[in-house]
């Protein structure tokens, strides 16, 4: 069931977490990122500058051949500093082989073009960089038993070397993260065009960019649930800045932003926005939505859903903003505050999708994560 997926708010009940905490091993210095220039107010990308050297990536937790054909997770639970486990115990593999690796970190760099890094359940208290790999990053478990924290030490996943669509991020809890440069607490895309999916995203900060930040570049973003990230000035959910892409078939709850866009700012992007359901706070007195300036080029924006009955768009490009559908009620979730955002009977977004769009199970496509083309999560909830 959803309602093991998300940890809550201070005042919000904190729900369990499966496995007990898994270190991060010895990554080595990440660097420094660079300077993106000075985005003052959020319209300006700025110039990202080189992403840095990540340093040292020090010991990858490869112990070399222990005489197995291919890993899989252990059988015990996780407990202590994971860099004290017996080889066979390391928590990350690479699917297929026997390299095994104490860290997330460690498993991409030892990872090769076209490999997947394969993830144990636990919490991972590390932030993780593809450093541009064209490699799957998965979760064995899903997000409800599988979560990367990065205590605060910049935005939690990073992806910012041209990383192509085939570099997949799937099946996390990502929380803890914070703004680099400002931007992208969560997750932070630049350059490329990587596949976002099946993820929970939650409790992150930025200014601007508290979710997920897409900047000079693309993301396929479809099926997660992004909710409680807050932004100190615009964004809370996502932002596009002169991206390009599809934002679709996601969840958006209570994302908060202080000075605009609590679920979204689009500046100078055409990504399509298609198939997202978005609840915000009830007391919310912004536009939901701040779109900055208008690139000249066609998008798709809907049907999308929308609720409470506020504003929807504001910002200078507002005239500009491509026509699109948006269903204004409440989705009728079973129990979002508790995770579980299943649709109940009678939702307006079942079959509301577009019309030339079905669902894994044939039916019309339903709004939100677990509507549209795999809709149908590939994890037990």
């Amino acid at each position: 069931m959803w309602w093991w997926l998300l940890a809550c708010t201070a005042s919000d009940p904190v729900l369990p977490s499966s496995g007990a905490p898994v270190g991060s091993g010895d990554s080595g210095d990440s660097g420094d990122s660079g300077d993106s220039g000075d985005s003052g107010d959020s319209g300006d990308s700025g110039d990202s500058g080189d992403s840095g050297d990540s340093g040292d990536s020090g010991d990858s937790g490869d112990s070399g051949d222990s005489g197995s054909s291919s890993a899989s997770c252990p059988e015990e639970s996780f407990s202590g500093d994971p860099t004290d486990l017996d080889y066979d115990d390391y928590p990350v593999y690479i699917e297929g082989t026997d390299r095994r690796f104490t860290s997330i970190q460690n498993g991409i760099w030892g990872a090769e073009e076209g490999d997947v890094v394969l993830v144990c359940p636990g919490t991972y208290f590390e932030v993780v960089d593809f450093k541009g790999k064209i490699i799957t990053v998965r979760s064995v478990a899903g997000p409800a038993e599988t979560t990367i924290d990065a205590l605060g030490q910049g935005p939690a996943v990073r992806l910012r070397n041209w990383e192509p669509a085939e570099t997949v991020l799937e099946g996390f809890r990502i929380t803890g993260g914070v703004g680099e440069e400002r931007h992208g607490g969560g997750i932070f895309v630049e350059y490329g065009s990587p596949t976002i999916r099946y993820n929970v995203v939650v409790h992150n900060t930025a200014s601007i960019g508290a979710g997920i930040y897409v900047r000079n570049g693309g993301a396929n973003v479809r099926h997660n649930i992004v909710a409680w990230n807050h932004a100190d000035e615009g964004g809370g959910g996502i932002v596009c800045t002169a991206c390009v892409g599809e934002i679709a078939y996601n969840n958006f709850y209570q994302n908060t932003a202080d000075r605009f866009g609590p679920y979204a700012e689009w500046y100078w992007g055409i990504a399509d926005m298609v198939g997202n359901l978005v609840v915000l706070e009830d007391d919310e007195d912004k536009p939901a939505l701040y779109y900055r300036e208008h690139r000249g080029e066609d998008f798709t924006t809907g049907p999308n859903g929308l609720w409470p009955d506020i504003t929807k768009l504001e910002g200078e490009a507002e005239e500009d903003w491509p026509e699109g559908e948006w269903v204004v009620a409440d989705p009728l979730w079973a129990d979002p505050s508790n995770g579980d955002f299943s649709l109940m009977a009678g939702s307006p977004a079942i079959d509301a999708g577009p019309a030339d769009v079905t669902d894994d199970d044939g039916s019309l496509a339903d709004l939100g994560a677990f509507g549209g083309p795999g809709g149908d999560w590939p994890y037990a909830l």
